[in-house]
């Protein structure tokens, strides 16, 4: 496998402290360090984990890093990656890339010069059933794609709406499974219950005429991660959450066929993290680049437009 690479994650709060979890857990990797906010969670999980905890993130990508994790909140994502992109440090950075097209603009444009890879961490490329959908429609014959995306809100977001936090995830999805590009993009959203939008339907036309549908929002008491795809002959459904992929066949003679497709289980952290980690020790490009988070990104931000 080549040398082993010293990793190091930055905020270890729900998701972060899963990034340390996993460095550690993988064979080519020494988790080096973590740092947060809140220096007594940041020892609390390198203790955990047999590593360092640092006060101050840059004290960490200063250490000997070769690659980071970049897990605070969406408004501190330009200037952590800033930081890491002149200390010679390849970065993973939680989706979405940034709070604004200048500052992702910015993130491509010093990474690129420093030469150091940029991945952007759309994790539910990484799901096994997404892998599968994929699979299944790459002939072309994709009609339209719904995807729902709900749920209770979560504490930890403070400073985006469910359009930045959600539905990029989504709004990749789209751009993935059906190879295109947004033509048109038409957005509803509601503020129910705080500051931010917590609601919203997205409906979009692709470039190759696939017709979308993203519904998300943080008012349902419980989790929903489903894409339906319509195709000329069969109808996909995926619920991202069991991994589970269904396919009805032509409906005739009263009847249609029900096929349960095989998916094989993986967590979509560890495959994500293990293909950054591999890009950097082979040296290839990221499987999610920054530019293609900064497309997600425009898509999101014409949401928020209306």
């Amino acid at each position: 496998m080549g040398r082993t690479l010293k990793a190091g994650v930055i905020g270890v709060g729900a998701m972060g402290k899963n990034h340390a979890r996993i460095y550690s857990e993988l064979s080519n990797v020494e988790l080096a360090g973590v740092s947060d906010a809140d220096y007594g969670r940041a020892q609390g999980v390198a203790k955990k984990h047999h590593s360092k905890p640092f006060a101050d993130y840059r004290e960490l990508l200063g250490s000997g890093l070769d690659v980071v994790s970049i897990v605070v909140p969406t408004s501190l994502h330009h200037e952590v990656a800033l930081e890491a992109a002149r200390a010679g440090v390849n970065m993973l950075i939680e989706k979405p890339i940034a709070h604004n097209l200048q500052a992702a603009e910015e993130m491509i444009r010093v990474a690129d010069r420093t030469r150091v890879k940029l991945m952007v961490g759309h994790l539910e490329r990484f799901n096994p059933a997404v892998a599968v959908v994929k699979k299944e429609v790459e002939a072309g014959d994709v009609c339209s794609i719904e995807i729902t995306r709900v749920g209770p809100f979560p504490p930890r977001i403070k400073d985006v709406g469910v359009i930045l936090d959600l539905g990029t995830h989504d709004i990749d999805l789209v751009r993935y499974i059906t190879g295109s590009e947004f033509k048109k993009v038409y957005c509803l959203n509601s503020k129910n219950s705080g500051s931010y939008e917590d609601a919203a339907i997205i409906l979009g036309e692709m470039e190759n005429g696939v017709l979308a549908r993203i519904t998300i929002n943080w008012l349902t008491p419980f989790k929903v991660r489903e894409i339906n795809i319509a195709t000329r002959e069969r109808f996909i459904k995926a619920s991202l959450i069991d991994q589970k992929v269904t396919e009805y066949g032509r409906y005739q003679d009263n009847a249609y066929l029900v096929k349960e497709l095989n998916v094989p289980y993986g967590e979509p952290l560890k495959l994500e993290l293990e293909a950054f980690v591999d890009c950097v020790a082979n040296d290839t490009p990221p499987p999610i680049s920054g530019e293609e988070g900064l497309r997600a990104l425009e898509i999101a931000l014409r949401c928020l437009k209306g």
